[in-house]
């Protein structure tokens, strides 16, 4: 923006006032005719004025510039607080997933939620945790079960297999025959019942396995160089209004962003 609009940019005003750059001559001329004083006593081509009144002209407009400076900071200040991130939402920690299933048990998380979203490998702790009698159960009752398998025919699942030192095609196998037994069981549900399943399946480099309860808590699991998924740690995470840049909503966005890209399995 400039003289041309007859707006200049805030970043220019802020240049003048702090002695970076000039201001032109008809930004001085309106500065001072704003504040009703003479440029023309100050070049020589007015009556002299007194020392006093030259003194309080000059007072009047570094004043006048203070002033447009304040309006400048205002201007460009943040509109709020810069973020604050935050781990209080964490509300349990446990060495390994064994022990986060004692704490949290799979069947009695199921039972009471309505929503469930689950995310890893090969989801064991859903497809050989509980029966598919009781899970078909559950969800004729009103639950709705997204689950996100790795594609047990990717790259990614072999590189897997090969961290874990694992032999090629171990954990590929795992996933086929919990990704056919879900989707067995879904073929014995009522039309409606089996509109709550959905299972899709991801090609990426796997990095958490993400079960997400009604929206509001999660269970949280890295999976760890060499290690099996049922020795690496597990995050017990809740939402929190209260603090709402804190862990639940980035794994909940990983999830998301994931399942928005992964690939829709037909049963």
């Amino acid at each position: 923006m400039g003289p041309e609009s007859g707006v200049y940019s805030e970043s220019a005003v802020s240049n003048w006032i702090k002695g970076r750059a000039r201001p032109p001559a008809d930004v001085v001329l309106a500065a001072a005719s704003l504040y009703g004083l003479s440029l023309d006593s100050r070049i020589g081509l007015a009556p002299q004025t007194t020392v006093a009144s030259e003194a309080t002209d000059v007072e009047e407009l570094r004043l006048a510039f203070q002033r447009l400076e304040a309006l400048v900071h205002e201007r460009l200040a943040p509109t709020s607080e810069p973020v604050s991130f935050t781990t209080r939402d964490v509300v349990g920690v446990f060495a390994t997933r064994s022990e986060a299933q004692v704490a949290v048990p799979v069947l009695r998380t199921l039972a009471t939620a309505q929503h469930v979203d689950a995310m890893g490998i090969g989801l064991n702790a859903i497809c050989q945790g509980v029966s598919d009698v009781t899970l078909a159960e559950l969800i004729e009752n009103g639950l709705t079960l997204r689950c996100l398998f790795l594609d047990p025919d990717s790259a990614a699942i072999a590189a897997r297999e090969a961290e874990e030192e694992q032999p090629p095609g171990h954990l590929a196998d795992l996933t086929r025959a919990n990704m056919l037994a879900l989707g067995r069981m879904r073929e014995r549900l009522s039309p409606e019942a089996r509109d709550r399943v959905h299972v899709r399946t991801y090609d990426e480099p796997v990095r958490f396995s993400i079960t997400t309860i009604d929206g509001t808590r999660s269970l949280v699991q890295p999976y760890l160089p060499k290690a099996r998924g049922l020795d690496a740690p597990v995050l017990l995470i809740d939402s929190d209004d209260a603090h709402p840049h804190g862990l639940f909503p980035v794994f909940e966005q990983i999830f998301t962003e994931t399942w928005e890209r992964a690939r829709v399995v037909d049963n």
